[in-house]
């Protein structure tokens, strides 16, 4: 086979083309610090680039409905913690005034200071929590108990609020005015307590609006321990779910993300490989543009 001048410039061109892609490829590489840039660069691993980006958010979404969830329980807590107090200090000044030893205008007084106690119950039950009424089930945008012509009424409902947390796992965050005060039970005991006061009912006081008491006191402890298993579920999803996330872009890292200081090698060495070919280039196309045609 013979060969010519112009063979051997097409084929020094076609040497000079593919190094001069192969360094653009490098170069592209190392500013987007990305192995490929375009799917048809690397189809099997830009499927997996966007099967480990949808894991990620995923991953994210459930970790921000745990952060919501925990919100929310949280504000639960704090508030059967507070009407817990409300019911204690309640069952004492129950005790205090079925003592026999008290004045009529004495458990009067105490009586007044248990009106309070009724009225601040009821704002434990009108809870808010970023601008939601905890308490109202599903009806979470008035306030779920409200004075009526009939006395004290729940106005909400029995709704569950869920959340998802992780593929196939739901979780409760929030307790209902009927679950968590037996409807308006606990506002009604302590309005007993009040009535056997204003009345000077020793025997309602120590008797039956005490024991009253004493059992929304039970209710608020047994209902306290259910929000701290949730919440304690909560955390232990939350601590899965971040070690998960930091394998999935450490996982997503490897497929898309370069090597900087092996990527930073190979590019200085096809630039020098280039550069090479470039001066080879010069002394093999020195003979004149005539010996193209031989």
């Amino acid at each position: 086979m013979r060969i010519t001048h112009r063979m051997i410039a097409e084929s020094v061109n076609i040497n000079l083309q593919q190094g001069l892609a192969s360094l653009d490829q490098r170069s592209r590489q190392l500013s987007s610090g990305k192995t490929f840039s375009r799917p048809s660069g690397d189809p099997v691993g830009t499927n997996r680039v966007m099967r480990y980006r949808e894991a990620v958010g995923r991953n994210e979404r459930y970790l921000l409905n745990i952060s919501e969830a925990k919100g929310w329980l949280q504000a639960t807590e704090a508030a059967l913690m507070e009407g817990l107090e409300v019911l204690q200090r309640v069952r004492e000044l129950s005790i205090y005034g079925a003592d026999g030893v008290l004045a009529e205008a004495e458990l009067h007084s105490i009586a007044e200071e248990v009106s309070e106690f009724y009225r601040h119950l009821i704002g434990v039950g009108n809870t808010e929590f970023n601008g939601l009424y905890i308490f109202g089930g599903h009806c979470t945008g008035a306030p779920p108990y409200r004075e009526g012509p009939a006395g004290l009424e729940y106005c909400g409902d029995s709704g569950e609020r869920r959340l998802e947390i992780s593929p196939h796992q739901e979780l409760v965050m929030n307790l209902h005015g009927r679950r968590a005060f037996g409807e308006t039970g606990l506002m009604e005991a302590v309005s007993e307590v009040y009535s056997a006061l204003q009345s000077s009912d020793r025997d309602s006081l120590g008797g039956t609006a005490l024991g009253k008491i004493s059992e929304g006191i039970d209710l608020l402890l047994e209902r306290l321990s259910e929000v701290g298993a949730r919440y304690n579920r909560l955390e232990a999803m939350a601590h899965t779910l971040a070690e998960e996330k930091l394998h999935l872009r450490e996982m997503l890292s490897h497929v898309e993300d370069i090597d900087f200081a092996g990527a930073m090698v190979e590019y200085n060495m096809e630039a020098y490989a280039y550069r090479a070919a470039l001066a080879t280039a010069v002394q093999v196309l020195q003979p004149n543009l005539l010996d193209y045609f031989r």
